[in-house]
């Protein structure tokens, strides 16, 4: 997919702008940070940090979704039985005990991109802290895109529109679309994208969990209705198994972070001593 992945993508500097995504990351994990710090008399911000990612790696979740579930939730009881994961429309990955988020968002985009035949396209969630959409998958976006739509309002991208109002939305030339702006339309020709197609995540309490978007790399491309309604379904079906995750994966991730938090304290004293 040559046209998507420019080949003077070296020239665009990550550094010249902090991406939006690092600044809420940085502002919801500090937050948790605090939060274990009252909640187990830990004086260090350090070894509250460390807690959080001791088991972010140990369970490869992102820091940012760990320490969002970690301000949200409390941790589940031992004894509780979990609910059996719902099944997936595209994927076998979300079973077992501690499914990984991260398998199941890479299989949705690598269904979308595979039933348009598209060269690019990314699975974009709200986040729980700040409400915005943060690009969570991806294909074929060069780091231009990935950094400048890191994180969006409601208002601003295809995917944006299609979550804030629980519906299609096909852009047949992002040159003249009103749903970006100047500075957007600059990155998106700069990126090779012409088209989308976003399709709506909601689950079956009708909440709108974000999007997934396919792009197309010229204008007015043709799309099949039939797949558009097979990916809709699959949408639909991630939202679902979103749902359950977090009622029932996350917060044991939550009890994880503050078994080790009492761990650390723990040993902390011993040492003292």
């Amino acid at each position: 997919m040559a046209d998507m992945r420019i080949g003077d993508e070296q020239t665009f500097s990550e550094t010249a702008l902090i991406a939006p995504i690092n600044l809420i990351s940085h502002a919801t994990v500090s937050s948790a940070v605090a939060k274990l710090q009252d909640d187990h008399g830990i004086t260090d911000a350090d070894t509250a940090f460390r807690a959080l990612l001791t088991v972010s790696q140990r369970y490869d979740v992102k820091l940012r979704h760990l320490s969002a579930a970690v301000l949200s939730m409390e941790p589940a009881s031992a004894t509780v039985k979990s609910a059996p994961a719902p099944a997936l429309s595209f994927s076998l990955r979300g079973r077992g005990d501690l499914p990984k988020r991260a398998d199941v968002l890479n299989d949705l985009l690598t269904a979308a991109v595979d039933l348009f035949s598209a060269p690019a396209g990314a699975v974009q969630l709200r986040d729980t802290m700040h409400g915005g959409l943060c690009i969570e998958s991806h294909a074929g976006l060069p780091e231009q895109f990935r950094h400048h739509f890191s994180y969006v309002e409601d208002a601003g991208s295809a995917a944006a529109h299609a979550t804030a109002h629980c519906e299609v939305v096909r852009v047949d030339d992002v040159a003249i679309s009103p749903l970006y702006s100047f500075s957007d339309m600059e990155v998106l020709a700069s990126c090779g994208v012409q088209a989308e197609l976003a399709v709506p995540m909601c689950d079956e309490d009708g909440r709108n969990r974000g999007a997934v978007t396919v792009m197309f790399d010229s204008r007015r491309p043709r799309i099949d209705p039939f797949s558009v309604e097979m990916l809709h379904g699959h949408a639909d079906s991630c939202a679902q198994w979103l749902r359950w995750y977090d009622s029932t994966v996350m917060p044991k991730l939550v009890g994880a972070v503050h078994d080790v938090s009492a761990a650390l304290v723990a040993e902390a004293g011993a040492v003292s001593a």
